[in-house]
């Protein structure tokens, strides 16, 4: 066998040649060695800082407001010189200072440095969104139009928008359902499951979810026979559209009471309102009324989303990242039950992560999906769910499927769910819990060129629906299919 000579063995043998050579040559004896790199002292210049400053320069919150950690502001201090160190610490803590509230307004000398005039001044925040009180309509929008002022004269309940017997191009209306625009309507007609439009989209990534309801309505996907149930939800449920609820797209804090009641009206009418929105803004209110509906009972809400929403300390009390920590804060709702299922992406991290789980948050990351496969994470969500043993609540957002499957997403992450988990999911948790609600958030219909998200939407929502007229039948076993769907019986 002959020998081998490894890469290693004739870099050797190089490096040996080359000492050899640099011998004989004579220029052994003047090669000098190679210079060691100094070590950064980590803590330069410290002792120049009082701790005020120390605490800055080791507050991690406040160095990423600069792209910075305090591991690299440690370096970037050993920089620089110690009245550099010192000058750059409070220039940051300076500039930091005016991003924060203040009521008074505070003056300082306009600086130039390197030739850039740097004005300084700091004005007063009032704290307060200006408005008018004066405005002769300043309510108008959530002012109910009474009964004693329709044109036409009706007996209360809900009402047919159609004209032929076999309607198929009429007015559209949330699963070709009759119209009820009132309290009295859903209570004489005895609705269970009433689609109401929240076109709130204030804010949203992508401000186009003020669209969903109107489009929704005229896509098809949301009547109709569901195989995998075996029941066709429409012949099963007293259903109605209930409309819109009226918003104020110019500031989301003045929709948060009025959402509420509406939602708590309809609740009091015995009937499950299907929420369509809107931006997730909205959960707050829903999960609110919900709650507040039920007193007695344990409300666990399903929270199907890429983003967390448990953003603290923003410059808004209400949006749509906030939703679940304004829920958590207020007491409204424990973490313990809140159930979330897919989330990923930036909008959280691991600091969003802790506060979950300091709130018993069950939280289930599309990571774990990909650790431990998609039936496993959803039967234990499912399993958290049903722990609760009172009333459940879903709250469905469009980012969390796929942007592959759905582009009309307001928040599109990559590495989604399919839409088809997305309908096993919502379909399995409406009827094998006691739901008390449905909202679907974050359509923005206008971002997709094709029907394919409202589509995809109004067939999750049809789902849930199924689920629904499931449980009504009796039909409530754990991940119950038709039997005429599994089998073609030859």
């Amino acid at each position: 066998m002959k020998n081998k000579i490894t890469v290693s063995g004739r870099l050797s043998l190089i490096s040996s040649a080359v000492v050899v050579a640099l011998t004989l040559s004579g220029c052994e004896s003047t090669a000098k060695p190679t210079a060691e790199m100094p070590e950064v002292t980590i803590n330069a210049h410290t002792e120049l800082f009082n701790q005020t400053e120390k605490a800055f320069i080791a507050d991690a919150r406040s160095l990423a407001v600069f792209g910075l950690t305090p591991d690299k502001m440690q370096v970037k201090l050993a920089e620089k010189s110690p009245e550099e160190a010192k000058k750059l610490v409070a220039a940051m803590m300076a500039t930091l200072a005016q991003r924060s509230y203040s009521s008074i307004t505070q003056p300082t000398s306009d600086t130039d440095e390197n030739g850039i005039h740097e004005p300084m001044s700091i004005m007063a925040d009032t704290g307060i969104v200006p408005l008018n009180p004066d405005a002769g309509g300043y309510n108008g929008r959530t002012v109910l139009q009474p009964a004693l002022f329709d044109k036409y004269k009706r007996e209360p309940g809900p009402f047919s928008l159609n004209r032929y017997l076999d309607e198929k191009g009429g007015i559209p209306t949330f699963a070709d359902a009759p119209v009820a625009i009132r309290r009295a309507d859903l209570e004489a007609g005895n609705v269970e499951v009433a689609f109401v439009g929240v076109p709130l989209a204030l804010s949203s990534g992508w401000r186009d979810s003020k669209n969903a309801p109107t489009i929704m309505r005229g896509m098809y996907g949301l009547s109709g026979y569901n195989v995998t149930g075996g029941v066709d939800p429409s012949l099963v449920l007293n259903i109605a559209d209930y409309g819109n609820i009226s918003v104020d797209n110019m500031s989301p804090e003045l929709n948060v009471e009025h959402v509420e009641e509406q939602l708590s009206d309809m609740i009091a009418a015995g009937t499950i309102p299907f929420i369509v929105g809107g931006d997730h803004s909205l959960m707050y209110p829903s999960v609110k009324a919900v709650t507040a509906s039920y007193p007695e009972d344990t409300v666990t809400v399903l929270h199907l989303d890429a983003h967390y929403r448990g953003e603290r300390g923003l410059d808004h009390y209400y949006s749509d990242m906030q939703s679940v920590s304004n829920l958590i804060e207020q007491d409204i709702l424990p973490g313990s039950q809140l159930v979330q299922l897919g989330l990923r992406g930036a909008s959280q991290d691991k600091e969003a992560l802790v506060w979950l789980r300091e709130q018993k948050v069950k939280y289930h990351t599309m990571a774990e999906v990909d650790n431990k496969g998609w039936e496993p994470v959803m039967e234990a969500a499912l399993s958290e769910l049903k722990a609760g043993k009172g009333k459940t609540f879903i709250s469905f957002d469009m980012s969390v499927v796929d942007p592959s499957q759905v582009s009309g997403a307001g928040q599109p992450v990559a590495g989604g769910i399919s839409v088809r988990q997305a309908m096993t999911t919502v379909r399995r948790a409406c009827a094998e819990t006691d739901v008390a609600g449905f909202e679907l958030l974050g359509m923005a219909p206008y971002l997709d060129l094709t029907y394919n998200s409202a589509l995809s939407a109004n067939q999750i929502m049809h789902a849930c629906l199924t689920g629904v007229a499931m449980r009504k039948e009796g039909i409530n076993k754990t991940n119950y299919v038709d039997p005429m769907a599994l089998s073609h019986g030859g």
